[in-house]
């Protein structure tokens, strides 16, 4: 029984990009980004676009296909500890809406 947690999921790594507003949030938080590095005064406007790409490449890289498990304690018990977060998104189906968006958003920048 889990007793006081709020989702019925056992492995919320399966649905929080569905979540209402989180892709506004993904694209919130790279425009922040973009323009704290565009506030470094050296940076021309094309190597702060260049760096943002960068920079949302590796953290994305990191988040999605390095790291394994659940970032959440759950009570899978240990279900998903092979399998990175790009493999846990949507319960493993392909050509969902959220990867198709996850996608297209590095081929964007």
């Amino acid at each position: 029984m889990n007793v006081g947690v709020a989702h019925s999921d056992t492995n919320p790594t399966h649905s929080y990009l569905n979540s209402k507003g989180i892709w506004l949030t993904y694209l919130l938080i790279i425009f922040i980004g973009h323009l704290l590095v565009l506030s470094i005064p050296y940076f021309s406007v094309a190597l702060a676009w260049t760096l943002t790409n960068v920079l949302h490449d590796l953290a994305m890289f990191v988040m999605l296909h390095v790291t394994k498990g659940t970032p959440w304690v759950t009570s899978d018990q240990g279900d998903a500890r092979t399998q990175t977060q790009w493999e846990q998104i949507d319960y493993g189906q392909q050509f969902t809406a959220t990867k198709k968006f996850l996608t297209c958003v590095p081929v964007a920048l």
